[in-house]
């Protein structure tokens, strides 16, 4: 068995290694992202299989007390006979085989078991809802690197607009059309949209750094993404009163915590029975080195029945009480904070789509504004395309930032409510 679980590991560990070394596509898509979300040997997922091993060692403790025992004494002995003894030798060694295996003990164990297989059946569910939240982090930060691209775009848009600027203003000044005042502020204005350019390119390399990180390939910058097709931008807003009974009933979290509080439930019920009898068979095979009386062999059925509850039985009922109360509490704060995150995500949802149309105007306004510049500026009536062409990048980058954060947010509702597939989930 042992062989087993050690080649098993083994082949875990192989896998795991071979999922970190493989290339990352390039392009990118976050279809791809979400099916690396399960990944056995990233941190949240160890962490969630922990807790499953935890609970089902907890099961095996539960499911141990009413098991088989078997134990072997020796006792190695020197007497001195006494002289009216039938048998005068001095060696007194003896070993005795003794089987024990509790029957039945009116319910205790039952609840113990009952209790611990809650939890565990609880913590394997809970796995889903680990991946799930995976995969909106995931998503989070792969939309951290488009943006940082497009606010890239933006700013490199803005130089180039400032250098012209300036060295049209430097040409000026050779001529002595400006001060020494305006050739400074020029200057000042490209040193200051430089600078943004450079806070935008490390934020490029950043962003690509903190989703390698959480793509578990920290080695691998991705380059290129594709970008996402989100289906559910132009979704209807639920009716909240329908939507917070449906999370209220449906939430991994507040399963978790139902199911914990009803295992705790168990325990207690457990710790009450503490003084229930307990039934129990006994065989005792005996070989003795001496004659004896002793039986070779006994067989029996044993009653047990505590009489006296004592401070160590009122101690882990008390404990157990205390443990229910304070899963009772826990569940009762998540509720609480289910619902306000559940209203937040709802009202930030409604606000993201106003906002979400405003930025599509603004942006058909702005484009048919840079036609209109271009045709000008190719008439050499005006100069101000650049002017136009970063508002073009910036709305670009306005509309990508507030639809990711709409895309996040109608993730985090589709989990709330037990929708394990984030993006083609619906409500």
């Amino acid at each position: 068995m042992m062989r087993l679980i050690i080649v098993f590991l083994c082949l875990q560990l192989s896998t795991a290694v071979a999922d970190s070394t493989e290339a990352l596509p390039d392009p990118l898509s976050l279809q791809q992202v979400m099916k690396m979300a399960e990944q056995p040997d990233y941190f949240t997922l160890v962490n969630a299989q922990s807790e499953i091993a935890t609970s089902q060692s907890a099961l095996e403790l539960a499911e141990s007390s009413l098991g088989f025992t078997a134990q072997l004494e020796l006792q190695a002995a020197y007497v001195e006979a006494s002289d009216i003894a039938f048998d005068q030798s001095s060696n007194d060694s003896s070993a005795v085989l003794r089987l024990v295996k509790p029957l039945y003990d009116f319910g205790r164990s039952d609840k113990k078991t009952q209790a611990a297989n809650i939890e565990q059946q609880a913590w394997q569910a809970n796995m889903s809802y680990v991946i799930a939240q995976r995969k909106i982090e995931m998503a989070k930060y792969f939309f951290e690197v488009i943006l940082s691209d497009l606010k890239y775009a933006w700013d490199n848009e803005a130089l180039a607009t400032a250098y012209v600027r300036h060295d049209a203003v430097k040409d000026r000044y050779a001529l002595s059309q400006i001060s020494d005042l305006e050739l400074l502020e020029s200057e000042s204005r490209y040193i200051d949209a430089l600078h943004k350019r450079s806070v935008s390119e490390v934020a490029q390399r950043h962003s690509r750094a903190t989703l390698a990180e959480v793509l578990n390939k920290p080695a691998q910058l991705p380059s290129n993404l594709v970008l996402p097709t989100l289906p559910f931008i132009q979704a209807e807003i639920p009716d909240y009163a329908l939507l917070i009974d449906k999370i209220l009933l449906k939430n991994p979290q507040i399963k978790l915590a139902e199911k914990q509080y009803n295992a705790a439930e168990k325990r207690l019920q457990a710790e009450n029975n503490q003084l229930n009898p307990l039934l129990s068979a006994e065989l005792e095979i005996s070989e003795y080195a001496r004659t004896k009386s002793s039986d070779d062999m006994r067989a029996s059925l044993n009653l047990t029945m505590p009489l006296y509850e004592n401070s160590s039985m009122k101690s882990r009922t008390s404990m157990a009480r205390a443990i229910l109360l304070k899963q009772r509490a826990k569940l009762l704060s998540l509720k609480s904070q289910v619902r306000k995150q559940a209203l937040s995500l709802w009202q930030n949802v409604a606000l993201l789509k106003t906002r979400h149309q405003q930025l599509q105007t603004t942006q058909d306004l702005r484009e048919l504004n840079l036609d209109k510049k271009r045709t000008l500026y190719e008439m050499e009536v005006a100069t101000d395309l650049g002017n136009s062409m970063v508002a073009i990048s910036e709305i670009r980058y306005l509309r990508a930032k507030n639809e990711y954060a709409l895309a996040l947010a109608w993730m985090q509702l589709h989990l709330l409510a037990s929708e394990m597939d984030v993006i083609n989930a619906t409500l």
